[in-house]
């Protein structure tokens, strides 16, 4: 009965014989996103994926060097390839002989639609982002409970400082309810406030496993955090949202617990160096102030301190002699004294008698000067008078009251009768008023 029962080994050679011989499944082409790409000894390997479904595939260095491209996770890409069957575990993958681009899949499209309006909005900047302590001894950690992440960061964490307080919030960490449950976690760390800084984590992945922390609302979360955040997800070439827009990124889990805390032996390290500065500071302070002192007891005043003391005494009283010489009461007494000699004097002098006798002396000086002014006046104004009469004697209007005229012609004065121009308008000026006249003839007396 034994003889008819197949080994698995067998089984999964006539498998992967069915395949070899079917050339139906020899040169394909094929389209897909590509997904989980990484690079080993030259060959790359990574997930061909549409919406639906996933194959493994496989490009051998003899194929891939010459490519004219480097392919990465959610780029679209067309295909030559066989679907090839590995019988060691039963498994079968393609493998590619040729590759070409045909652009950027979906998914990682929306990743960069969202990375790009995030960025617009702020999210990203670095001047928004919170500061992470130098020294970090509260830390509360967001992942799945049972991955290996967890496990990760808090045996560094202990390894490096056991003194740190580590707080587990436990959510999930992928599929599609992965993004409220970590919000959740993240709010109750917030409003729990017993850690300096959160630490987002989960170990590698593929690309689909690691598109939860790619959610918006995940992302806003992180970014309206009162506690700063560190993004440990994934390996060190796996970016994700939360990667952009936690205060800081480490490469993986491990690598979170390295940023946030300082191994003993640093600390150690640091602290010994710090003494041996301390000790090299005290020294040259110590030997400086020795120097001062050696400097100080040697001096002429500190070998001679006594004479020196009596110096200064003698010195310090005649400071206070010259000082009260010098006082203001000193001065003020003085200048009462010269007042009072003054007032004495003053008195002496007998200074109202003085003034009234000048007052009188005044008087009669302004008396005599106004009696001299009024006769100096007085004779001005007969003076004034006899003139006035004199110009009105000479003054042509008194002579033309009598009947004198004067005669104009042409704006000249008449003086005869031969500047007489007949057929001419003369201009007859009486003392109250003036006629114009036509000269008709002119007779003129001989002279002599």
């Amino acid at each position: 009965m034994a003889n008819n029962y197949l080994t698995v080994s067998a089984l999964n050679k006539y498998i992967a014989y069915k395949f070899d011989t079917d050339n139906a499944l020899r040169n394909l082409l094929i389209q897909g996103e590509i997904s989980n790409f990484r690079i080993s000894k030259g060959h790359l390997y990574f997930s061909l994926k549409d919406e639906e479904s996933e194959i493994r595939a496989i490009m051998f260095g003899s194929s891939a060097k010459v490519l004219n491209f480097i392919p990465v996770d959610g780029m679209m890409v067309l295909i030559k390839a066989s679907v090839t069957v590995y019988h060691k575990n039963g498994t079968y993958n393609l493998t590619v002989s040729e590759m070409s681009q045909a652009g950027l899949g979906e998914s990682y499209l929306n990743f960069l639609r969202l990375k790009e309006k995030l960025q617009k909005e702020g999210l990203f900047d670095q001047d928004k982002k919170l500061p992470i302590p130098a020294f970090v001894e509260h830390i509360a950690v967001i992942t799945s409970e049972t991955g290996d992440a967890i496990n990760d960061i808090t045996s560094t964490i202990f390894k490096r400082f056991p003194l740190t307080k580590v707080y587990l919030y436990p959510a999930l960490v992928q599929g599609s309810q992965a993004p409220k449950s970590l919000i959740a976690a993240l709010n109750k760390a917030n409003q729990d406030r017993l850690a300096q800084v959160i630490i987002i984590a989960r170990g590698g992945g593929s690309v689909e496993d690691l598109s939860c922390f790619n959610d918006e609302e995940l992302a806003r979360a992180i970014f309206a955090s009162k506690i700063p955040t560190v993004s440990g997800v994934g390996h060190e070439a796996d970016y994700t949202i939360c990667d952009f827009v936690a205060s800081l990124r480490a490469p993986t889990p491990t690598g979170a617990a390295v940023l946030l805390t300082r191994s003993q032996s640093e600390i150690a390290q640091n602290i010994n160096e710090k003494t041996q500065l301390l000790n090299y500071y005290y020294k040259r302070i110590l030997e400086q102030k020795y120097f001062v002192f050696h400097n100080l007891v040697n001096t002429y005043h500190f070998r001679n301190f006594v004479e020196t003391i009596k110096a200064k005494e003698n010195y310090l009283n005649q400071l206070e002699t010259k000082l009260k010489a010098s006082s203001p009461e000193a001065k003020i007494v003085n200048l009462l004294t010269r007042i009072d000699n003054v007032n004495q004097r003053l008195l002496a002098y007998n200074f109202p008698s003085k003034i009234e006798q000048k007052m009188v002396l005044l008087a009669d000086k302004l008396a005599k000067m106004t009696q001299i002014w009024q006769t100096s006046i007085n004779d001005r104004m007969n003076y004034t008078a006899l003139l006035t009469e004199k110009l009105d004697l000479l003054n042509p209007l008194n002579l033309m009251k009598k009947g004198y005229t004067l005669t104009y012609q042409q704006n000249k004065l008449i003086m005869k009768a031969s500047d007489v121009q007949l057929e001419k308008a003369l201009k007859v000026i009486y003392y109250d008023g003036e006629v114009e006249t036509m000269p008709v003839k002119k007779n003129q007396r001989k002279e002599g």
